[in-house]
């Protein structure tokens, strides 16, 4: 591991514990072998590492079934049944709890059929990559009493939160991974610079649709930083 990874202080707890290894913010399996280069990394302590471990093997293993990015179809036959195999509690659970559901695509509803899926794994993977993100691309380690969320939100949510994206901010970032298989927007605020938003979008959009509502979910994921719990705009 590279000496700049090592013994500082971890991004993801913000210091509780001091890194023991360098992290890439977006998982390497969550990408093709030839998109693999260049990641993003930061610094992590051994704990942190596992957890954040533990959530991508999970998302890994689902996410690629609701894919629309022209590479997810060699995912699912190349990568994610190996990872299925390999966990038979996964596999059981995929395979009891599928569905059909209805849901909305620019004013179109359809019936499509859903896959089981924990959420807020997804949830909490994406406030460890925003607190990564923010460290990587703005050079702040977000303090660890202060909030972070992330979470989908519908559709009518997002003018808000594109508002709010827009908005004039110290440092802003752009990126798209992998040919597009995963992209991000974030900017920072001026004065405070634990304040930030981020859009993410991930394998051409994947459709998280609520089967009890039976209503219109987002296809984005939307994330925030504040000093307070108290400024929150998303909960976790």
């Amino acid at each position: 591991m590279s000496k700049r990874f090592k013994g500082k202080t971890c991004v993801y707890c913000a210091g509780v514990g001091l890194s023991e290894t360098a992290d890439h913010v977006f998982a390497r399996e969550f990408l093709p072998v030839e998109h693999r280069g260049n990641l993003p990394k930061v610094a992590a302590c051994q704990p942190c590492n596992g957890t954040k471990s533990e959530l991508e093997h999970y998302l890994a293993a689902v996410l690629p079934f609701g894919g629309r990015h022209p590479a997810s179809p060699s995912m699912l036959t190349e990568q994610v049944p190996r990872r299925i195999d390999a966990n038979r509690r996964l596999q059981r659970e995929l395979s009891e709890g599928q569905q059909h559901a209805w849901i909305t695509e620019q004013g179109v509803t359809r019936r499509a059929l859903a896959i089981p899926f924990k959420g807020e794994k997804l949830h909490q993977l994406f406030v460890m990559i925003t607190r990564g993100l923010t460290a990587h691309h703005f050079g702040h380690v977000i303090p660890a009493d202060h909030y972070v969320g992330a979470s989908s939100l519908a559709r009518w949510v997002q003018p808000y939160m594109e508002q709010m994206l827009s908005m004039r901010g110290a440092q802003r970032v752009s990126c798209s991974i992998g040919t597009g298989l995963f992209l991000y927007e974030g900017v920072q605020g001026i004065d405070t610079p634990s304040l930030t938003i981020w859009r993410y979008r991930i394998y051409g959009g994947i459709t998280l649709a609520d089967t009890d509502q039976n209503g219109e979910m987002s296809d984005t994921i939307w994330a925030t930083s504040t000093r307070l719990a108290s400024q929150s705009i998303l909960t976790a």
